[in-house]
């Protein structure tokens, strides 16, 4: 499959297919986690292993929710959508356990133009990418979110403080799978998904089209 611009954009079947694997994968951390319960469980552990259950579950919900978009031909009139409340869904859906770990910049957003973009795909694609990011990061790595405006467009950005590799021809897993999923859905709605090295770490990059502003 391949978009006006000649590049290939993965099979959504093939994408289904590696998400199925990939939300199995997790489905069996789940399991394995709360097989970790027993009767000699401290309170302390009990707390630290409902935590992770909780981020594989939301995980598990972000990556179900991306299936439909992939598969689903692009509505006429992208309905549109602040920044700020972009910013602020993904705020209150990641896992109150990440919390220590993320920082969300929403007053990045205030006063940005508005997004023409679907927010339902967005913010799971959003909160995938903080999960995968955390993934590759130390146990006490940061992550960081905001947005801003370029040209005409809206760009979010998540960066990590871990360095990745490139995901170009990797196999459909982990980061590349997640890539290819959002660029299969952002790209058919004029928006793009990259990675750019920072030095310090990763930043990946949610480009999508804004709203132009009226000329006078």
């Amino acid at each position: 499959m391949a978009t006006a611009k000649g590049k290939a954009i993965s099979d959504p079947i093939d994408l289904v297919l590696a998400l199925g694997h990939e939300i199995g994968n997790l489905l069996a951390a789940t399991r394995l986690h709360a097989h970790l319960i027993d009767a000699d469980t401290t309170a302390a552990e009990r707390s630290k292993i409902a935590a992770t259950i909780g981020e594989l579950s939301s995980r598990m919900g972000s990556l179900l929710a991306q299936i439909r978009p992939l598969v689903s031909p692009v509505p006429d009139g992208a309905p549109k959508v602040d920044p700020l409340e972009v910013l602020d869904g993904v705020h209150r859906g990641i896992e109150e356990s990440c919390d220590e770990r993320v920082a969300i910049d929403l007053e990045s957003a205030v006063g940005l133009p508005t997004a023409v973009i679907d927010p339902e795909p967005l913010h799971h694609i959003l909160l995938t990418t903080i999960y995968q990011t955390l993934e590759e990061s130390e146990p006490d790595g940061k992550v960081a979110v905001a947005a801003f405006a370029q040209a005409e467009s809206v760009v979010f950005t998540v960066d990590g403080e871990s360095e990745c590799e490139g995901v170009e021809g990797s196999a459909l897993a982990g980061r590349a799978l997640l890539h290819a999923v959002a660029d299969a859905i952002l790209r058919p709605r004029h928006g793009q998904i990259a990675i750019r090295s920072r030095g310090t770490g990763n930043r990946v990059e949610l480009t999508v089209p804004a709203v132009r502003p009226e000329r006078a």
